[in-house]
């Protein structure tokens, strides 16, 4: 018979040994857990490339477009298993990113942690990176303390911050395993240029400073693989900035915007060798961009430098009035082959002219932007500048393809070579200054054309309708037309004069063209008269007759006139039955009710 006691003492005797048991089982599931784990390959390679391969996993965030922190990243591979974040806690180097968002403790054990390794300081206020979301305006300073005196050791610092704050002193020590060096500041604090690291980076290669004012003949700036300096006043003297460029020879990415030179800045002598100064030799450059420069600066940098190849170039001079032969002529001359070489393959060329300014772009096929980007702004003449770049870059000899360049099989193929031509920002064609434009690009391709209505273009429509010296039409491959912005209706007769003379001009569409055609206007494929406002039906089907019948002709936007009758007729009259034209409709099938108006 049973008692309780004998019970209980039975059922203690079962828990213990369940307890037993259940722990012995844990452990052997453990044990056998580990003996899994390694035999899984990633754990049989040797500890230092296994944490390379994790290391490579996690870095590198601004190619990759990781959307979270670095920690965030080193503490999800350190939870995957013991071995894994045994080998994190064990790896200087998996602690030496420090990013500013994460908090003073966390920098400091970092510090700790990172031993002697390499540091990678990264502060991101403007949400510039994926990988780092924006920090607040009092981040930085304290931060900038805690690393101050590991600076020997910084081998990448990029901060983007609001102000120069706590700076100073990070960078008046010497950083002798600093390679990248990227500084953006909203406002800039002190006006006296800095000598980086007292000189002392004899490792540096990249270099992006902005709104950050520095010494040009730094010691620091020396042998660079990549610079980019942007928006400052440039207190750096000619001189100085001569020896910036003899400096780094090896540079393959130039990139300076937005500078402002000093007064007096090209004043300066500079020494040369028998009056004529030998130019550094560049044979690494492959990005050149000079964007938003003085022309005094520009002219520096171009006549110093000799470059054999190049992969993108981006030029915007500024003259400030001055006429471009100031930097355009012989100084410069020598850019032109590797130019051209650049531009071998190219199907487009567009040239926008305005009334104190002149665009050249070239575009190559599979390329989102164009390689050659050429802009000249207040300029006092650019009719002038363009002559020098037709001169050298749409020559018959050397330049850009022409006309008949391909041969007798190439001139029917797609893709030939063709110049897209812009007329707008009040350029002055009163004068007739278009003509000698037109004469020069007689020899190319012209199949595009763009007038803005502020430009008065009258004079240069009447131009294209009437045949010139024998038997040559104005830009006698001209396909498309467009007439932007808002014009007067007082453009269109003379409009459509001129296209009806070059379509009775033009070879039969029916029949294949003869050989003297080439000197004939070819048959227009579009017409855009966005920019032409009044006009009525009837001059719009006329002028929609001049163009082939394969082609698209869009119509004037429906907009209220910019002045007011008083009468509440200040809009234009629509056509009855919603706006409608029964005629149009017919003719022209559905496109022409198409927003916006395209028959």
């Amino acid at each position: 018979m049973f008692t309780i006691h004998a019970i209980d003492g039975e059922v203690d005797f079962m828990e213990e040994t369940l307890s037993s048991v259940e722990a012995s089982l844990k452990s052997r599931i453990l044990q056998r857990k580990r003996e899994r784990n390694n035999l899984i390959p990633f754990n049989q390679l040797p500890l230092e490339i296994a944490s390379n391969i994790l290391w490579l996993s996690i870095s590198d965030p601004w190619k990759r477009k990781i959307t979270y922190s670095f920690l965030q990243r080193l503490g999800a591979i350190s939870s995957v298993c013991s071995s894994w974040r045994a080998l994190v806690e064990g790896s200087p180097r998996f602690w030496s990113t420090i990013e500013f968002r994460a908090p003073q403790p966390t920098i400091l054990t970092q510090l700790e942690k990172s031993k002697s390794s390499p540091l990678e300081i990264k502060c991101f206020s403007d949400g510039a990176y994926h990988c780092a979301p924006t920090v607040g305006r009092g981040v930085g300073v304290p931060q900038l303390r805690l690393i101050e005196s590991h600076t020997h050791r910084i081998r990448s610092l990029i901060l983007s911050m609001p102000t120069t704050n706590g700076i100073i002193s990070l960078l008046d020590k010497p950083a002798p395993m600093l390679e990248e060096l990227r500084l953006t500041f909203v406002h800039c604090m002190f006006v006296e240029p800095l000598e980086l690291f007292c000189g002392q980076a004899g490792r540096l290669k990249d270099v992006a400073l902005e709104n950050l004012p520095v010494r040009w003949d730094s010691k620091a700036l020396v042998g660079l693989r990549s610079l980019s300096i942007k928006g400052l006043a440039c207190s750096s003297t000619k001189v100085q900035a001569l020896r910036l460029l003899e400096a780094n020879p090896d540079l393959e990415k130039l990139d300076l915007e937005d500078l402002v030179v000093m007064e007096g800045f090209g004043d300066d002598d500079v020494p040369s060798a028998g009056g004529e100064r030998i130019r550094v030799v560049m044979r690494k450059m492959r990005e050149l961009r000079l964007f938003s420069l003085p022309f005094d600066l520009v002219r520096v940098v171009l006549g110093a430098i000799a470059i054999p190849s190049i992969r993108t170039f981006n030029l915007k001079c500024l003259f400030r009035g001055q006429p471009a032969s100031r930097l355009l002529g012989p100084n410069i001359k020598h850019l032109v082959p590797p130019l051209l070489n650049r531009s071998r393959g190219t199907e487009l060329a567009e040239i926008k002219f305005g009334k104190a300014s002149l665009g050249l772009s070239i575009h190559l096929p599979r390329h989102k932007t164009p390689p050659i980007e050429i802009q000249l702004s207040n300029t006092e003449t650019p009719t002038a500048g363009f002559e020098w770049l037709a001169e050298n870059l749409f020559s018959s000899q050397n330049g850009l393809p022409t006309v008949g360049s391909g041969g007798a099989e190439a001139e029917g193929k797609e893709g030939m070579f063709q110049v897209s031509l812009g007329f707008g920002e009040n350029f002055d064609m009163e004068v007739g200054s278009f003509v000698p434009i037109l004469h020069r690009l007689s020899t190319v391709r012209v199949k595009t054309l763009t007038i803005d209505s502020a430009c008065r273009g009258e004079r240069l429509i009447k131009y294209l309708g009437k045949k010139k010296e024998g038997l040559q039409w104005p830009l006698p491959h001209l396909m498309s037309l467009t007439v932007a912005g808002y014009a007067y209706n007082t453009m269109a007769s003379d409009l459509l004069t001129a296209l009806q003379r070059r379509k009775s001009a033009a070879p039969s569409e029916e029949t294949a063209a003869p050989q003297s055609a080439v000197h004939l206007p070819a048959p227009l494929e579009i017409l855009d008269i966005g920019g032409l406002r009044g006009l009525d039906n009837k001059t719009q089907k006329a002028l929609a007759d001049c163009i082939s019948k394969s082609g698209t002709f869009t119509r004037p936007s429906r907009q209220q006139r910019t002045y007011w009758d008083g009468n509440g007729e200040g809009w234009e009259d629509l056509d009855d039955d919603n706006g409608y034209d029964e005629d149009i409709y017919n003719t022209y099938g559905p496109l022409a009710m198409v927003s916006p108006y395209v028959w």
